[in-house]
């Protein structure tokens, strides 16, 4: 072989590599693909020819990213032949807190149809997870500073804490006023229970007696209908032994806690407080009843929209069955229902515990520019430190504007009030009874 051919062919050998090197770093292939243009308000560092997956498995590539308006569009190039049905979720995903981001799919319903070639979809502008980390320990300094600021809030605090404990002490001054006659009253049902229980013994010998004919009184209730009457009066005697035992069992029965909650809701950057009293008349059942979202209707929005109901009512029956709590009433001044479940238990009393409620089934309105038509759907994790105190952090409205906000619970029981409650009872059942 001469020179000239050994030249050439090394020309045509370096030319073959540099095709294949172009080939490669060009992106180039020989598959078939059709565009699809997502809209994005962000899109939050996705890289240029960065991979698109639908459901976990790669069907394409980024192909450009560009500014239309106040718009980001990006084309995506789709391997032809993969069906994306238009009710399917586009958004940017991460392969981890600090990985690389790609174009995230989420497959839709056949009934939806199918997305075509040069078709405009709407991207999900949820925060990818490494800024809503970020965002979540913004949020969480923000409430730090502000417990540490010009005092306002803790001022706040001592002043709520401190009418309960005025409304408290009226309560107890009632208590102690009326104590002297209920204990009077309470030493009475004492005693004529006592009587009740001797005259029941006596009265159930005395017809056994009768029963057997033994006895003068035993020879004249061969009588059938002196039988059928001192046989009727025992049983008399038992019932009200029976209904004095029950009343009883109302008064020590009773039990009542105070029950407030602060929220504090870091893009709104204010709070809301509910408010209210809990009722027990026998184990594992209760009655709630309170205000919810409390706040000054004439404050002024500090930070973004409060899409909540302020100054609304909670009226629920619940049910503690082992360790779950379920609930149902008015949530918020609408119907709704609600679930606690205790994962985890730390100590006597404390322990982890997750929950979830749904309400505003049929909500359809607008509230400060915004329309909603899904229920609300809430849910949250709890850390109780004992029975009177609790702190967690939660998602509200999840399927309309989800946002995190975080809260303490404070839950004291108030043996005064339950011992009122209790004789209240004992007055309802003797006014049923005449």
């Amino acid at each position: 072989m001469n020179d000239e051919s050994k030249v050439g062919m090394f020309v045509l050998a370096g030319l073959a590599l540099l095709g294949t090197a172009i080939f490669l770093l060009g992106d180039y292939s020989f598959r078939i693909y059709y565009p699809v243009y997502a809209e994005f308000a962000d899109v939050s560092g996705l890289p240029d020819k960065s991979v698109v997956k639908l459901s976990g498995v790669e069907i394409g590539r980024v192909k450009e990213i560009g500014i239309k308006g106040d718009k980001v569009i990006v084309r995506l190039s789709v391997s032809e032949g993969v069906k994306i049905y238009r009710d399917a979720r586009f958004k940017v995903g991460s392969t981890s807190v600090i990985g690389s981001k790609y174009m995230q799919i989420d497959q839709g319903t056949p009934s939806a149809g199918v997305i075509g070639s040069g078709d405009t979809v709407r991207g999900d502008d949820a925060l990818p997870l490494d800024r809503a980390l970020s965002a979540a320990i913004s949020d969480l300094q923000s409430l730090i500073k502000e417990l540490r600021g010009d005092g306002s809030l803790p001022n706040n605090l001592s002043q709520t804490v401190a009418n309960l404990r005025d409304l408290t002490a009226n309560l107890n001054s009632l208590v102690a006023n009326t104590r002297p006659d209920a204990e009077k009253f309470m030493g009475n049902l004492d005693s004529v229970s006592a009587r009740l229980d001797r005259l029941l013994s006596q009265g159930e010998e005395l017809l056994g007696s009768v029963n057997r004919g033994e006895g003068t009184v035993g020879a004249l209730m061969k009588d059938e209908g002196m039988k059928k009457d001192v046989s009727d009066a025992v049983v008399n005697l038992r019932d009200a032994t029976a209904s004095v035992k029950d009343v009883l069992g109302r008064i020590t029965g009773f039990k009542m806690y105070w029950h407030w909650k602060w929220k504090y809701d870091p893009v709104f950057e204010g709070s809301h407080n509910d408010v209210g009293l809990r009722v027990y008349p026998r184990e594992g059942r209760y009655y709630h009843i309170g205000a919810a979202n409390v706040i000054n209707t004439k404050d002024q929005d500090r930070g973004g929209a409060d899409y909540e109901k302020i100054n609304t009512v909670d009226a629920l029956l619940g049910w503690e069955l082992g360790r779950s709590d379920l609930y149902v009433g008015a949530l918020r001044g609408s119907a709704g229902a609600g679930a606690r479940y205790k994962a985890l238990s730390l100590g006597k009393s404390g322990g982890v515990e997750a929950y979830a409620e749904a309400s505003e089934f049929s909500r359809n309105r607008v509230i400060k520019g915004r329309f909603f038509d899904k229920p609300r759907l809430d849910a949250g994790v709890d850390l109780r430190l004992n029975k009177n105190f609790s702190a967690g952090v939660a998602v509200t409205d999840i399927a309309e504007v989800s946002r995190v906000n975080y809260h303490t619970r404070i839950l004291f029981e108030d043996e005064d009030i339950s011992y009122l409650f209790g004789l209240i009872s004992v007055g309802g059942t003797g006014v049923k009874g005449r």
